[in-house]
């Protein structure tokens, strides 16, 4: 099966280097995006939810640091999905 889909690599905010390694398709299906936008804020969502059942402060930390990520990854994904659907509608 071939696909006509061209990639258009955008770097994920959350690149804690001078050089990105993790990029999202800025080309991907809206469907894409919106799932993967929904999966990770889902996550964080989670993670906030058993804040409470930590039980020092190092777990506080890397529970933190998780949702953090996973919720610049979200607003990146929900940013390219706003541009594409500002864009579709123009």
């Amino acid at each position: 099966m071939t696909s006509s889909h061209v990639c258009n690599f955008v770097p994920l905010t959350r690149n804690d280097s001078d050089h990105p390694v993790l990029y999202l398709d800025a080309n991907a299906p809206l469907s894409d995006l919106y799932t993967g936008a929904q999966q990770r804020i889902g996550a964080a969502r989670n993670l906030l939810e058993i804040l409470d059942c930590a039980s020092s402060a190092q777990d506080l930390t890397q529970i933190c640091f998780a949702i953090g990520l996973l919720l610049s990854d979200g607003c990146d994904l929900l940013s390219t999905l706003g541009d594409k659907t500002q864009a579709l509608n123009a």
